[in-house]
């Protein structure tokens, strides 16, 4: 063999291993994304268990989750995006049943990409509509049209991202506006709703990456203020101007000086009929891995609080938040945390709650918490109808998907 065929042979050799090797990581890969399928339904020891909507096998990177009845049949049902696929999906719940399946009846549109999105009536016909965040509206077609992806008009306002879409009567003229990033407002227009010209955009304020956005009369003087967690920045509140001045800059005030927020919820935590404001660390900054709660102490004004930090006591680090009754005790709720990937863990307190000793966090333990890599924001939904809310996410690089914890108490 001379040294020509010498060369050409190696070449061949590594060929065969470097393609071998491909179809081997590629075969490991797949096992990794299929590892839910040995966990999924499984209870924990404390009887929660997690089901699968729709398995994410190829990373379409599903990142923000809508929860309505939206063909009025009595369960609740998902409206998904996906980032990186470039899409949303409106799951439709198959009854109790068959909810702890996967859910295969949907209907499906594509758009640029999409990290989260928002729902309400945006042109005044009673049934809510979609915004996906890059500046795409589908308007509801109706009941009896719900299920045809053709029938939902299509309408672009913008072509960039602008987080957190929300849906809410800005200027108090009884019809609902859009708000996008935390910082700009889209009016309705009074006719011709389906054409993006006749939408004013106006601008409130500056964010650089709002995590939510949470509508509040905070300052209790009538109108919606806008508290913003912004990320890389504060947890702030942008107080209404009134009425008459909503197009122009609303005021924006600090309401905590944690500059790295992921999620943050509002809720009464310890029973005194006023919404407490409740904040995951995230990953960066002195109160990192941490949860911090603060307990409103006023109805009306500036917000003064007391601080509570917790520990948590499971993950890699707090993420997704909400507040909900877990225990069916009336007098306060729980909080219950989604880390980005391990153990979702719930705290509550004993005796005095603004004692930060008489607080508690405790993990639930679930099958395969290891192998789901990203998980998101936490959202509250009855979907097997037992009466007790359950809590939805996103599962975005283990192959889990759309994902949902049922909640093991009955009310």
């Amino acid at each position: 063999m001379n040294r020509r065929d010498v060369i050409r042979c190696a070449g061949i050799v590594v060929t065969s291993m470097f393609a071998i090797g491909t179809v081997f990581a590629k075969e490991k890969l797949a096992e990794k994304k299929d590892a839910w399928k040995q966990y999924v339904g499984k209870p924990g020891p404390s009887g929660w268990r997690c089901h699968v909507v729709q398995a994410d096998p190829r990373d379409h990177g599903p990142d923000g989750i809508n929860i309505h009845d939206w063909d009025k049949d009595g369960h609740h049902d998902l409206f998904v995006n996906f980032e990186e696929g470039k899409y949303s999906r409106l799951y439709f719940n198959p009854g109790p049943k068959k909810v702890r399946r996967p859910w295969t009846d949907f209907i499906e549109f594509k758009h640029g990409k999409c990290e989260d999105s928002g729902i309400g009536d945006l042109d005044g016909d009673g049934d809510l509509d979609y915004v996906a965040n890059g500046g795409w509206v589908y308007f509801n077609p109706g009941k009896d049209k719900l299920k045809d992806a053709s029938a939902w008009n299509k309408m672009t306002l913008f072509d960039y991202e602008r987080r957190v879409p929300t849906v809410t009567d800005v200027d108090g003229d009884g019809l609902n506006d859009l708000i996008v990033g935390s910082q700009e407002w889209y009016r309705q227009p009074k006719a011709d709703k389906h054409n993006a010209k006749n939408w004013t955009k106006h601008v409130m304020g500056k964010n650089r990456w709002p995590m939510n956005c949470i509508m509040r009369d905070l300052d209790g003087d009538g109108d919606m203020d806008m508290v913003v967690p912004d990320r890389g920045r504060e947890i702030c509140w942008y107080v209404n101007p009134g009425k008459d001045k909503v197009t122009g800059p609303w005021k924006r005030k600090t309401l905590h000086t944690h500059h790295e927020p992921m999620f943050m919820t509002m809720g009464d935590v310890n029973g005194d009929k006023i919404e407490d404001f409740v904040i995951t660390g995230g990953s960066l900054g002195k109160l990192a891995r941490k949860l911090i709660v603060l307990i409103r102490t006023n109805r009306s004004g500036v917000p003064e609080y007391k601080e509570i930090i917790i520990d948590q006591p499971s993950g890699n680090f707090p993420k997704g938040v909400v507040v909900t009754d877990l225990d069916g005790d009336p007098a306060k709720n729980e909080i219950l945390v989604i880390p980005k990937q391990g153990d979702i863990w719930t705290t509550t307190y004993s005796g005095d709650p603004m004692e930060a000793k008489n607080w508690k966090a405790v993990p639930v333990s679930l099958p395969g918490s290891k192998t789901r890599k990203k998980m998101d924001n936490a959202w509250l939904g009855d979907l097997d109808g037992d009466g007790d809310f359950d809590v939805v996410t996103t599962e975005e690089n283990g192959g889990w998907g759309v994902i949902w914890f049922e909640n093991p108490s009955k009310k």
